[in-house]
This record gives C-alpha cells, sequence and structure tokens, in this order.
C-alpha cells in the first residue's frame, strides 16, 4: 500500500462536534429564555433532522438545511419561536458547533506527524464559510466542502472531487473518517483505503462494506499508514 495523501471527515473524527454543539444549543435555548437541561436531546434531535433532510433532497447550503431541520426540531418538541428568527436562531446554534468543537487530544500530534510525510485534507459536509470558522481549518491548506461539491457525502461527487484536486488515483489516498454511513459508503466504491476511527465502539450495519482498518482512535494512524504488516479487517463481524 502506498499512501501519497490523506483525507479526513473533520466533524466527530478531528474535533469532537458534539461538545460544540450541545454548547451552541445552550445558547440557542438561552437566546429563547428556555431550560438548558435539555440541549443535549435537543441537539441530538436537531442533528439527526438535519442529516435525514440533507440526504433526502437535492443539494442545498448546510445552512439552509440546519435551519429548516432547527424549526422542524422545535415544533416537534412544542418549543415556541418566532418564525422570522429562524436565520438568527440557526446562527447562534452553528457558531457554538462549527467554533467550539475542539480538536481530540490526539488529533493534533497526529497531524502533525503526518503532514511531514503526506498531503492532508479534510473532507466534509459543511459550508466552506463555516468550515473556515471552525479550529483547525489553519492547518490545512486545502479541504473539500460540501458546498464546493454541491453534494454531502457519501455522494461519489464529493470524494471525486477530492481526488481531482489531488490529482491521485484512488489506491493513493487514505480517507480517515468517524461517520461510517458518509465515509465508508462514499469512499470504498471508488476504491480508497478507508480508516474507521471508532470512537465509540459503534457496529457497523451488516449491509455496508467493510473498512480496510478500524482504529479506536488516531494514534495508531500513522503506524497504520507506513507498516506493511498492518492489520486488515475486511473480515469484521457483523
Amino acid at each position: 500500500m502506498r499512501i501519497s495523501a490523506i483525507t479526513f471527515d473533520y466533524f466527530g473524527t478531528l474535533v469532537d462536534v458534539d461538545n460544540g454543539g450541545i454548547s451552541g444549543m445552550r445558547d440557542f435555548l438561552v437566546r429563547l429564555q428556555q431550560p438548558q437541561d435539555a440541549a443535549a436531546r435537543l441537539y441530538l434531535a436537531w442533528d439527526q433532522k438535519t442529516v435525514q433532510t440533507y440526504r433526502g433532497s437535492a443539494y442545498r447550503s448546510y445552512r439552509a438545511v440546519a435551519a429548516d431541520a432547527l424549526a422542524a426540531t422545535l415544533r416537534s418538541d412544542g418549543i415556541g419561536f418566532p418564525e422570522s428568527a429562524v436565520g438568527e436562531l440557526t446562527d447562534i446554534l452553528l457558531t457554538g458547533l462549527v467554533e467550539r468543537a475542539a480538536p481530540y487530544p490526539d488529533t493534533r500530534p497526529v497531524l502533525e506527524k503526518l503532514a511531514d510525510k503526506y498531503r492532508l485534507m479534510p473532507i466534509t459536509n459543511m459550508d466552506s464559510d463555516l468550515f473556515c470558522r471552525s479550529q483547525l481549518a489553519g492547518f490545512f491548506p486545502e479541504v473539500i466542502t460540501a458546498e464546493m461539491a454541491q453534494a454531502y457525502k457519501p455522494s461519489e461527487r464529493i470524494f471525486r472531487l477530492a481526488l481531482d484536486r489531488l490529482a491521485l488515483p484512488p489506491d493513493q489516498v487514505l480517507h480517515a473518517s468517524l461517520a461510517s454511513w458518509a465515509d465508508i459508503d462514499g469512499a470504498k466504491p471508488l476504491g480508497m483505503t478507508v480508516a474507521w476511527i471508532n470512537r465509540g465502539a459503534e457496529e457497523l450495519s451488516p449491509w455496508q462494506p467493510r473498512p480496510d482498518f478500524e482504529l479506536p482512535n488516531l494514534i495508531e494512524l500513522p503506524e497504520i499508514i507506513k507498516s506493511k504488516d498492518a492489520r486488515k479487517v475486511n473480515n469484521l463481524q457483523t
């Protein structure tokens, strides 16, 4: 396996997006003068609705999808809100999600080690301006966003755009991601090597393609990439 570049899912794989999102939801609830103890539950409900929405419709910006999902989540929960303020309320939530999603402890050391030898590029289901406000944006000279591709992962379009920008064949690119449905499902059919960063000890669906590697975090990723004897996990249990 000769790897020349490494692409990453960003939110959730490199940074703790859930803590950032819950923080943003707390700010949002303060703005609505609502109790903050529901922040985690509402954030999860909103996140699920956002993913369902962008996976089930033609491309629209993440901000637009997030606003529709937020309004739907509030209605389902019986929380009143001024319709005219949905855009402002969405920005409050997204500010926390994007700007306060801190890197995991293993992220910076591993990225710094890999950057000495490989091109590194995030592939993210995010608007370009929102990604630029994230804590690690300045680390990466190259990024592919859903806005650039006009498509969300696991669409082939966003992964092909990344390969085109890298000007590399798929077998020279390793993709590392937490999100199995978005990234394993999108990258494997193109022939990319995939390392599943399974931070939450999740299980794959029996119908999903299997990653080439499964790791609990990023720490072993540099050794996996360079080692010809790296343990393959094509026979993961389903």
